[in-house]
């Protein structure tokens, strides 16, 4: 019987809770896909259900999102939504190593002085971010001037006896003119 009352008050106490909640961009996928040097807006909104003022702070990933605007903490009146927008820069793109993880917490930094129970709590929210190649952009890759030079190679290599033979053809031809104009004499063809 203490375990029933106990289970009902619980259930009383959470069922009036009131906390931050967060809303986010939609990514397909949990995958945010950008062409390297290139950068997106990506936002979120810090919502504030209960009755009183409610103060967060948000860490994030440094290396590849910047907070647009200069604060990274925020007091949200109450009953109210704020939004946050982040700049999500693609770094260089690396063949092999083009998904990087990117994540962001916001922290209930002080609760409402409202009715129902108020905790500090944390929500996180975790996505990657693709880099893919630039459409417009020339890349040069080393692997594959490394197959053209040796295909090239091994076509001289095969080849090697007609490009003798041509450079004997034009030498015979060069010598036999030469001699021809030092006698004096001209050839009609």
């Amino acid at each position: 019987m203490r375990v029933v009352i106990l289970i009902l008050l619980s259930l009383a106490l959470v069922l009036d809770a009131r906390a931050l909640s967060v809303a986010s961009d939609y990514l397909e996928g949990d995958r945010l896909i950008l062409a390297d040097g290139t950068s997106k807006i990506y936002s979120i909104r810090l919502q504030n259900p209960d009755s009183g003022e409610l103060a967060v702070r948000i860490d994030y990933d440094k290396d590849h999102m910047k907070i647009i605007g200069s604060k990274e903490e925020f007091t949200l009146p109450p009953s109210s939504s704020t939004r946050v927008e982040f700049n999500v820069t693609a770094p260089k793109y690396v063949k092999n190593n083009n998904l990087f993880p990117i994540s962001y917490t916001v922290h209930q930094v002080s609760g409402a002085g409202g009715q129902g129970t108020s905790f500090l709590g944390r929500i996180s929210k975790n996505f990657n971010l693709e880099v893919i190649r630039d459409p417009n952009r020339f890349y040069f890759d080393i692997e594959y001037a490394v197959i053209g030079a040796a295909a090239l190679a091994f076509l001289l290599y095969i080849l090697r006896k007609n490009i003798n033979g041509i450079k004997g053809y034009w030498k015979r031809r060069g010598k036999g003119s030469s001699k021809a104009f030092r006698k004096g004499k001209i050839n009609k063809w």
